[in-house]
């Protein structure tokens, strides 16, 4: 081997050693600061997680809090309404009393005054005395009504449900409705009814139904308007309408028609006399039995169906 080749070899093997000391020395001086950036960054998402976690915790505490105020207040929103269903079923009994005093009263005055007619200011006598009469007759139709009312939100709204003969009903409603659908020109007509249905449910709630129903229709249809109650068997249910020419009733109002104390634009413009009760209890009554109720309407001026069905058992 010459000098040469002996230097070569020598130089190439230095630098082999300087290249192996520099790779181990750089390599342990890179994984020591990667494992400090490592540990640093450990040690500040430990910290972010214990900061949010304190930041949940405080946002459940708060929220826990709110909830707990919710229910608070929920449990005197019951309280109060119960306190204030209450109220109006006590007020509602308890005017019943002097009410039927002074619609007895007014009555024996009637008579009395029959008795001695063509004295001097009988006859505008009569008409205060028959104001008296319709004024407590209506004021008897909203204590009924609060009764029901507050029976239904206190869970005691019961239905005593007996089979009974719907057509017969549907017979003696009419007759009695058609007295107030004469005296406004309204031609009340009963359309062709199946063969004797039997229905099992409350007849004296399911009457105050068909009564609501042809009253509204009978308040809200012009004069000389015409009326037709029908009723039909469709599969397992009955089905009952009241078709009149009245207002009829906006595609907004449908929903709201039978919620509790709900009276329409037409309710007041025409200053038409009513609570926006009947409605309301009259679904009720309608759902307790297993039922549905609706109105159809093509708009203002278009009249209105109401309707309900009655599953038959």
């Amino acid at each position: 081997m010459t000098t040469y080749q002996f230097l070569l070899s020598y130089s190439i093997l230095i630098i082999a050693i300087i290249a192996l000391l520099t790779y181990w020395i750089t390599r342990k001086f890179v994984l020591r600061k990667m494992n400090r950036t490592i540990l640093k960054a450990e040690h500040n998402y430990q910290q972010q997680i214990a900061n949010l976690q304190m930041q949940l915790s405080g946002k459940v505490n708060m929220l826990e809090g709110m909830v707990e105020k919710l229910r608070l207040s929920n449990q005197e929103l019951n309280r109060l309404n119960d306190i204030r269903s209450k109220f109006m079923s006590i007020a509602a009994h308890d005017l019943r009393q002097p009410l039927s005093a002074i619609q007895g009263f007014t009555s024996v005055l009637m008579m009395d005054r029959n008795t001695t007619a063509g004295t001097a200011g009988g006859n505008s006598d009569q008409v205060a005395l028959n104001n008296i009469l319709k004024a407590t007759d209506n004021m008897n139709m909203l204590m009924a009504d609060l009764i029901d009312i507050s029976r239904i939100e206190s869970g005691q709204f019961s239905m005593d449900k007996q089979p009974f003969s719907f057509n017969a009903l549907l017979t003696d409603v009419v007759a009695l409705q058609n007295v107030g659908a004469q005296k406004k020109g309204i031609y009340l007509q009963k359309c062709e009814y199946p063969t004797d249905v039997t229905v099992t449910g409350d007849r004296f709630r399911i009457s105050q139904v068909i009564n609501n129903l042809l009253g509204n229709a009978i308040k809200f249809s012009p004069q000389g308007g015409r009326i037709e109650v029908r009723f039909c068997v469709e599969g397992d249910q009955l089905v009952f309408k009241v078709v009149d020419n009245g207002p009829g009733v906006v595609h907004s109002e449908k929903e709201k028609i039978f919620q509790k104390f709900h009276q329409s634009d037409i309710d007041r413009t025409a200053k038409k006399q009513g609570w926006g009760l009947g409605l309301s209890i009259a679904q009720e009554i309608v759902e307790a039995h297993g039922g549905e109720i609706g109105v159809q309407s093509a708009g203002l001026g278009q009249g209105s169906t109401f309707w309900f069905t009655l599953p038959l058992q």
